[in-house]
């Protein structure tokens, strides 16, 4: 019984939540229009007059966002109105005497002369498009009067008079501010036309506000505008929202990228194959955590190349939405291993000393902290779109998505490092002050120096990828990299080489070392064997 009880307080929740979150919203953002300002016609019921119109309190709602080009702008606190819903609406995407250009996506005026046969073609297609009706007959003389005694902008291209098909089959024109409620502006950025086959579609506007062709309803989110067709005649035509696509170019500067990842693989791979081998570091704090740094380089970069490479068109859905989560992991958790390294050297040089299982430890709980991070920026949304797996399986170059959520967490831990390297160097100071004639740096202070020069070359590395993007996204390029990211990638790799394994003395002592027993088996198998003869 109590489980029965529990189950309908939970549904009558629900329920009440559901209506107060439309009730929030009376109607659809497209179907509303600002009247902050309007005058209020009864304060008893807090309605509004808008256009002549008495908007009812129920139809206004308290809006602190608007909706641009889909997505959830936040905004001043304003009122709105379903005024579509007590008067039928239409959209113009400019104003008088202007027409939306969809390649420079901006408001161009239409011609003011208009050729005579353009004027006679308008208006032969108007009467032949349906049959009038008789009490309409006197506003479409007085417009095709207007036309025979101007040469300016056909009068079927005013926004003043619209022609509108009635339910009964009939057409009639009707003044627009008057039948409609009139919004100016595009709703979107990108607006496109809708054609079949490469044909201009013959969309019928009704009486309602609805456009329709053959029983396919148009959206909502249109506007109108003047379009002139191939046969340089006017018409109007309604412009529909278009979902601006990232493009998938797979350039020289794309190839190119890839293969300096691939390059930077190659570097790791080789570094972690010496730390394998090299007896000293095998087992220390120290070698354990390069070795991990390498290991998850290699995996992110390989997944980054694998992204570069391929069309999110032809991925699954699932690959494209968690490769991504992976090479994020990746990525953040080997900076987080250059903070354990950085921490490592501070204690070591105040005498305490962290074993190979002191570092698992401290890493795994850091392991389930990047894979939380991955996998949570792998479900959430920025800007009302999921930040994986639209229409680029990476980061969004269009907007600062990688910025909070990649180059983020990376800052964090380079400030950590830094810190920590900061106390490492007081430290030092301190020691050569109390030992003065100490001429020979240690293997911990040289093993100290390289891993700071190949820290260097990672951040450094790191900020002209974080800048590249930057500049592009200011110069409207929808990319993250460029040729610069390419170079220092690769250089990121030698610089691994360089200063883990050419400036590291013990690994130096350990190649030695095998080139010199390599050497002395080369010597054994020159001697020539001793063979014992014996007389015939």
């Amino acid at each position: 019984m109590l489980k029965i009880l529990l189950a309908i307080a939970l549904c009558c929740a629900t329920y009440t939540h559901a209506h107060q979150v439309e009730s929030k919203y009376p109607c659809a953002f497209i179907d509303t229009a600002n009247i902050t300002g309007s005058f209020s016609h009864d304060t008893t019921n807090m309605s509004y007059i808008y256009e002549w119109m008495i908007i009812p309190r129920e139809l206004v709602a308290a809006y602190d966002f608007i909706i641009q080009d889909g997505v959830r702008v936040p905004a001043e606190r304003h009122l709105r109105a379903c005024v579509c819903k007590l008067k039928p609406c239409i959209r113009f995407c400019c104003t008088q005497g202007q027409y939306y250009d969809v390649k420079n996506k901006t408001c161009i005026a239409v011609p003011d002369v208009v050729e005579p046969n353009m004027q006679q073609h308008i208006a032969i297609s108007a009467s032949n498009n349906s049959q009038i009706s008789s009490n309409s007959s006197n506003s479409s003389n007085s417009i095709n009067s207007s036309n025979n005694s101007s040469d300016k902008i056909a009068p079927l291209m005013d926004q003043s008079f619209m022609l509108i098909k009635q339910w009964n089959g009939t057409s009639r024109i009707v003044n627009t501010s008057t039948h409609f409620s009139v919004h100016i502006g595009s709703p979107c950025e990108n607006m496109r036309l809708l054609k079949k086959n490469n044909q201009i579609v013959q969309w019928n506007l009704y009486e309602n506000g609805s456009i329709s062709h053959k029983n396919h309803l148009f959206s909502k989110h249109y506007c109108y505008t003047p379009y002139e067709k191939p046969n340089s005649v006017w018409e109007w035509q309604p412009l529909a929202c278009a979902p601006e696509k990232l493009p998938f170019v797979l350039g020289v500067k794309e190839w190119t990228y890839a293969i300096c990842l691939i390059i930077a693989v190659i570097c790791m791979s080789i570094i972690l194959f010496v730390h394998l081998l090299c007896t000293e570091l095998r087992n220390t704090f120290y070698g354990v955590a390069i070795k991990c740094y390498a290991l998850c380089i290699i995996i992110g970069y390989s997944l980054l190349a694998h992204l570069i490479l391929n069309d999110p068109a032809n991925m699954l859905k699932f690959s494209c939405s968690n490769i991504p989560c992976f090479a994020l992991c990746f990525l953040v958790l080997s900076f987080f291993i250059l903070t354990f390294i950085s921490f490592n050297f501070y204690l070591n040089f105040h005498g305490v000393i962290l074993t190979k299982l002191m570092f698992w430890l401290t890493f795994c709980p850091i392991v389930l902290l990047c894979v939380g991070w991955s996998f949570y920026v792998g479900f959430d949304y920025y800007q009302n779109k999921p930040i994986f797996g639209g229409d680029s399986c990476w980061f969004d170059p269009r907007n600062w998505s990688i910025m909070v959520y990649f180059y983020g967490p990376i800052f964090l831990s380079c400030v950590l490092s830094g810190f920590f390297y900061l106390l490492t160097l007081m430290r030092i100071s301190e020691r050569q002050e109390a030992d003065v004639n100490k001429l020979i740096a240690t293997i911990e202070e040289n093993r100290f120096k390289s891993f700071w020069k190949f820290f260097g070359y990672t951040v450094v590395t790191w900020l002209v990828c974080m800048f590249s993007f930057v500049i592009n996204y200011y110069r409207g390029e929808k990319t993250h990299i460029n040729y610069a990211v390419c170079l220092f990638v690769a250089l990121h790799g030698f610089g691994a080489l360089y200063t883990l394994i050419g400036k590291n003395q013990q690994i130096q002592k350990f190649l030695r070392r095998i080139d010199e027993d390599v050497d002395d088996d080369d010597d054994e198998d020159l001697q020539p064997s001793s063979v014992r003869m014996t007389s015939f």
